[in-house]
């Protein structure tokens, strides 16, 4: 999560471009089975980086916008479940054994 902000902010928390962190996780969490690299579809679809085409790839926008809330819904269980086991008054298992 820490580097798809990286990736999609700079210092001052402003946009490095055209695409933001969600647009980020869904390229870094599907690149192995996607080549988000070729030159003809950035080409086609005339983006700079990778990151501009998962918006740029749907006919419909409402996909996009399905899959966004997708990934941002993952995200605050994934950050929720974080915060719970930090804040778990039981023993984990290592400090039981």
């Amino acid at each position: 999560m820490r580097r798809s902000y990286e990736l999609a902010y700079d210092d001052n928390g402003d946009p490095k471009e055209s695409y933001n962190e969600i647009d980020v996780m869904i390229v870094k969490a599907t690149e192995h089975e996607f080549d988000w690299n070729n030159a003809e579809l950035l080409k086609a679809f005339k983006c700079i980086s990778k990151f501009e085409l998962p918006p740029r790839l749907f006919d419909n926008p409402a996909d996009y916008t399905e899959l966004s809330k997708a990934v941002n819904k993952f995200q605050e269980t994934k950050d929720e479940l974080l915060k719970q086991a930090k804040n778990s008054s039981s023993k984990t298992e290592k400090q039981a054994g």
